[in-house]
């Protein structure tokens, strides 16, 4: 068994590069806690997700936990945590048009070979 989980791993590194991604996401300058993380690939490839702390940092996850994302342009879309300490609150705060694919203005370009450090600093609707 350990031998194929070892021999998948390898297979899913050839056909897809992956790049650390850590970083903040901050609503006018604070910090969100508690909220999810996605990184949609612009072309073909899994996404990425991961959970911000309660000082809204978060790191990406594709295939392992902490292997970050697929190189390339991602759109971003946040919500709702999916572990810990899920909170209503978090994601009520998170501006609508984040939260929603095809509203959404946060792209991020993931770069090969170095750990991705990306801040999403959100502003609220209209005012």
């Amino acid at each position: 068994a350990c031998g194929f989980v070892v021999g998948a791993g390898c297979a899913s590194r050839d056909n897809l590069e992956l790049a650390p991604v850590k970083g903040i996401v901050t609503l006018e300058g604070r910090p969100l806690p508690n909220v999810g993380v996605t990184f949609l690939p612009e072309g073909k490839g899994p996404l990425a997700t991961g959970n911000t702390s309660a000082s809204g940092e978060f790191t990406l996850t594709t295939i392992r936990p902490g292997d970050g994302a697929s190189v390339g342009r991602h759109r971003v879309v946040l919500g709702a945590a999916e572990e810990g300490e899920a909170s209503a609150n978090a994601a009520a705060a998170i501006p609508l048009r984040y939260r929603q694919t095809e509203t959404t203005d946060l792209w991020v370009e993931v770069k090969p070979g170095k750990v991705n450090q990306v801040r999403l600093e959100l502003q609220r609707e209209g005012r």
